[in-house]
């Protein structure tokens, strides 16, 4: 009875449906979810939206093969159009090699069981490799040239994360009521479909959101997971909270079908609403019936744990720094303090340096690659799970236009320039070197790593198996003390390699053992002045 449809399992399929009646705000007055259940029993109450005139969709991704039935639940019941409608979505299972053609075919990313990392719904781990994409909303990240370059760019070099903002709901033709860092014109904020809102917070735009829907499909299609956040901080003051649950409702039912994560917003406390931002993260959590992870992006120096870190919607937290090389002990402190927090719960660096950033508060110049290794290393191996690059050129897509609207010393250079900054390509050897260890269950450990000069050290391992170590480099070659505890000397033997974080290559290290204490001490001299990568690892006997 009713239509039947064939899926993929993990891959969306868009229902339609024709109102048999007129509303005069659909958006605001109708109500409509469909009721899926699955062979194996599961149900999910899946949201539908308004997607224009008559039209209403309902996306739904099976999570499981077989048969899903469904019917449709409208809260003007008497819509034969919207209420009552039944069908059978069929889902089949993908094969090995269509598995490795799309990662976003093993299921929605999920938190471990652990509470210490990501993986996919078939239990695959994820490692998070993220870029910010601030301004892919716009028409700036035009679907024709801009957004195909750039994802090719971004997948040759390992990411699979982009942090993007679904909207500035403020922001329309007449102008908007809440500041943006950038002054651009109301219309920079807008995409082929025009501005968020037909009528400020009353009537949404679907226009909009088709657009939208182009771009997160594209990333999703090249195996990007899409981190979205509904909104800025600043436009809470125009929205409201009411008028924001509303927005994100509309968002839930658009994109929880994919494979996503969400943030009510980007820097929450641009609008000091602790309690506000709270409900809307609830709303996600309520809402949602996939239950995808669920964070809050915080301002700099900051982590929204100080708020959120116990309550059940918030799975995991987003750190920022903020673009200011002086905070570089933020950059380390900020993730040792989230990792010991209870319950575990993983941890990004959200936001850090961009590179190609001017260095704000000092005003002494730009953030180059150098920076850019410390602000990803520093943080991995103080307990974080995963990091976001950033560039100045690229979070905005600044293209030269609207040139009077920065100041001389905060304009960024094109994004065709910044796309190719050296940073971009060494998170590729970041990625390879997680991924050549068991980093799920690498531990901060700082106070296992030395050395005798004006660098820094920091150490992540696992307690007589792993070791990693980042050392910042200094004026000369440096040793590098590694505390291998409880292992005597002569016990377990150990081998070094040291990696170079600018190229990706490896090489021996040799380490002398010394015994120390009630351990083990393993020496070594990094290669030159520079900034290196020291992996020990203990050889199987």
């Amino acid at each position: 009875m009713g239509d039947k449809i064939a899926a993929k399992l993990w891959s969306c399929v868009e229902l339609t449906f024709e109102a048999a009646r007129s509303y005069e705000n659909p958006f605001m007055d109708v109500e409509l979810h469909a009721r899926f259940t699955g062979s194996n029993g599961q149900e999910l109450l899946i949201p539908g939206y308004w997607a224009g005139d008559h039209q209403w969709k309902v996306r739904f991704t099976p999570s499981a093969a077989g048969d899903w039935t469904y019917i449709t639940q409208c809260s003007e019941a008497t819509d034969s159009g919207l209420h009552g409608r039944q069908g059978t979505v069929t889902a089949a299972a993908w094969q090995p090699g269509e598995l490795l053609a799309n990662p976003n075919r093993r299921g929605f990313i999920r938190v471990h069981e652990s509470g210490r990392f990501f993986e996919y719904a078939d239990g695959t781990p994820f490692y998070w490799m993220g870029d910010t994409l601030w301004s892919a909303h716009t028409l700036r990240c035009d679907l024709e040239t801009t957004l195909p370059t750039y994802l090719d760019d971004r997948k040759r070099k390992g990411f699979n994360v982009i942090q993007m903002v679904v909207g500035h709901p403020t922001a329309d033709e007449h102008g908007e009521e809440t500041a943006s860092y950038v002054k651009y014109d109301p219309e920079y904020f807008l995409n082929e479909g025009g501005a968020p809102y037909l009528e400020r917070y009353s009537r949404i735009n679907p226009s909009y959101f088709n657009f939208l829907d182009l771009r997160i499909q594209r990333m999703l299609e090249q195996g990007f997971v899409p981190c979205l956040m509904a909104m800025w901080g600043q436009d809470l003051q125009g929205i409201k909270v009411e008028g924001a649950k509303h927005y994100l409702r509309y968002i839930i039912a658009r994109y929880a079908a994919y494979n996503v994560m969400w943030s009510p917003t980007g820097e929450y406390l641009f609008t000091d609403n602790v309690e506000g931002w709270r409900e809307l993260g609830q709303e996600f959590h309520r809402y949602d019936p996939y239950g995808h992870p669920t964070s809050v992006h915080s301002i700099a120096p900051h982590s929204a744990s100080r708020h959120y870190h116990t309550e059940e919607w918030y799975d995991f937290n987003l750190i920022q720094v903020g673009h200011v090389l002086a905070f570089k002990n933020f950059m380390a402190e900020l993730p040792l303090i989230d990792y010991r927090m209870e319950p575990p719960k993983p941890a990004i660096m959200s936001e850090s340096w961009y590179e190609n950033h001017p260095n704000c508060v000092l005003e002494d110049g730009r953030i180059h690659d150098k920076s850019i290794r410390f602000a990803t290393y520093v943080p991995l191996l103080q307990g974080c799970i995963g990091q976001t690059y950033g560039a100045h050129g690229i979070w905005s897509l600044y293209n030269d236009e609207q040139q009077e609207k920065w100041t001389d010393f905060f304009r960024p250079d094109v994004w065709t320039h910044d796309l190719n900054l050296p940073g971009s390509g060494q998170m590729l050897h970041v990625r390879s070197l997680m991924e050549s260890v068991d980093w799920r269950h690498l531990e901060p450990h700082p106070e296992w790593v030395s050395t005798t000069v004006e660098s820094n050290v920091y150490c992540a391992a696992i307690l007589q198996k792993q070791y990693i170590v980042y050392c910042t480099g200094g004026r000369t070659a440096m040793p590098v003390m590694v505390m291998i505890l409880g292992e005597k000397r002569g016990g377990g033997q150990y081998a070094g390699q040291w990696m170079n974080p600018r190229t990706g290559e490896w090489s021996p290290a040799t380490g002398e053992y010394h015994g120390y204490g009630s351990g083990m001490m393993w020496r070594a001299f990094t290669p030159d002045q520079e900034d290196w990568i020291l992996r020990i690892e203990r050889i199987l006997e």
